[in-house]
């Protein structure tokens, strides 16, 4: 290894502490932002100036980790951090996106063992640098300059971890075995490849795979669990661990079985007594804490227990009318719409990496008159061709409104053509986003009040209220039944 890239630990933590709280132009002593001058978009700019501006390191193309310390081979990751969306996020910041970790090397590693592959090469020892993505918007490269650094921390995973990761990559693996085995020719196999970025998707704990072949495919670290990662050094609060490990989303599958055979056809009233849950919480804040009880956990969301969250499950209420039928549409989370029409690709967009990236866990219950009684769960995620179909479909038509200068505002009308008026005696209106009508993936407000007031976002000139995504109600029947 090249000396300019052997340090001692002290060494690391002098020099990387000393970048704290400065922007990437401040440390970038290498002058890499003005050789990259004119240039819209210079990809691993950040990890760049860390590895050869702040520690001052030759570059290099290598695929082996990129440093040694006390001759230890490390690999370095820069990260950009965002601060959350959601005002009852566990998270100081998130990380903005997966974590890109190795190339594939398909034909590699279908003879390799998890151990000595270049996946765990990488992995077994990390140097994480963290530095703020300061701007609500995708920014060129000019806009990387005022991002500042936020810390850094050595890390190494847990042999909890180790064991998951381990299980994904030889999932990874053993598909592309597979492949090699049914498909002799290299032609067949290459149209077979394409088919690994989504079939295991619903498989694989803490990694994917992306982009699809033909584009190279790279091995990532999941956004929700490198944000696990990333709070441990800005929170340095502990998760809490269920006393049953979760190794798989079956695991999950079984006990919500067992949960629902004791639980279902109870009313929360005989629940919040049973399990010591605060019947004053509001009904869906009540379901979360309920469940987490049910699974053994003490805290009040599901995702400030260690097995959930690293795994990205988001607990979502279904209430549902007395005669089975959906109450209302479920309102998923609040994107910003600009972005998207900065983003190239949609596997790499936001919203693909929502619906692509978690799995949801359902928690239904019933109205009945006064009482509310609780139904069941259903674990589920978004296959491909619902992404690509509905998902797809929303983010296309949102670019194309906001791009082409399309969005306004139209006010609502009754059948008969008249304006509809809201009790404060103002018009209706709403921007021409997806609507329900066409859409099983659509955009609509989220505020309880339409005063003007409330209406705090502002795209291409025009105010209307914070936009959240939403999801057919009759879609999620189908999707509980």
């Amino acid at each position: 290894m090249d000396s300019s890239r052997i340090f001692t630990r002290e060494q690391v933590e002098r020099l990387l502490t000393a970048t704290i709280g400065k922007t990437l132009l401040q440390v970038d002593a290498e002058q890499l932002f003005a050789h990259h001058e004119g240039r819209d978009k210079v990809k691993g700019i950040a990890g760049d100036i860390i590895e050869v501006s702040v520690l001052g390191c030759k570059k290099d193309s290598r695929q082996d980790p990129d440093i040694l310390v006390d001759g230890v081979l490390t690999e370095l990751k820069t990260t950009g951090m965002i601060e959350p969306k959601k005002k009852d996020s566990p998270y100081v910041y998130e990380c903005k996106e997966p974590v890109s970790i190795t190339a594939v090397s398909i034909p590699v590693i279908v003879n390799e063992e998890f151990e000595t592959s270049n996946f765990w090469h990488k992995l077994a020892h990390m140097l994480w640098v963290y530095y703020w993505y300061k701007s609500p918007v995708t920014v060129k490269l000019e806009g990387y300059k005022d991002f500042p650094i936020l810390g850094f921390q050595f890390y190494e995973f847990s042999d909890d971890d180790k064991l998951l990761l381990r299980q994904d990559w030889l999932l990874v693996r053993d598909f592309l075995i597979m492949i090699h085995r049914e498909y002799h020719s290299q032609n067949k196999r290459e149209e077979q490849y394409p088919r690994l970025s989504h079939e295991l998707r619903g498989q694989l704990m803490l990694i994917d795979t992306a982009p699809k072949f033909p584009n190279n495919p790279r091995f990532r670290l999941k956004r929700a669990y490198a944000t696990v990662i990333s709070d441990q050094y800005f929170s340095k609060k502990h998760f809490e661990k269920l006393g049953e490990a979760i190794s798989k989303y079956t695991d999950i599958d079984t006990k919500c079985q067992l949960m629902t055979l004791k639980y279902k056809g109870k009313t929360f009233k005989q629940i919040a007594k049973e399990l010591k849950v605060d019947i004053k919480l509001d009904v869906k804040n009540f379901a979360e804490s309920a469940v987490v009880k049910m699974f053994g956990g003490h805290v009040s969301k599901l995702n400030d227990i260690e097995d959930f969250a690293k795994i990205g499950i988001i607990a979502k209420s279904v209430p549902l009318l007395s005669d089975g039928k959906g109450k209302e549409d479920m309102k998923l989370f609040l994107p910003n719409l600009v972005d998207w029409t900065k983003e190239t690709e949609f596997e790499e967009s936001a919203i693909y990496d929502y619906f692509a990236g978690h799995h949801f866990l359902l928690i239904i219950y019933k109205h009945v008159g006064n009482d509310v009684v609780f139904e069941g769960f259903k674990r589920v995620f978004f296959d491909e061709k619902f992404i690509m179909d509905n998902v797809k479909k929303t983010w296309d038509y949102v670019r194309d409104l906001i791009t082409n200068k399309k969005l306004k505002i139209e006010r609502k009308t009754k059948k008969d053509g008249t304006v509809r008026v809201n009790k404060s005696g103002s018009f209706m209106e709403s921007p021409n986003f997806p609507k329900l009508s066409t859409h099983k993936v659509f955009i609509r407000g989220g505020a309880s009040k339409s005063l003007d007031k409330y209406k705090t976002l502002e795209i291409n000139g025009l105010k209307m209220l914070p936009q959240f995504v939403w999801l057919d109600k009759k879609y999620v029947q189908e999707l509980i039944k």
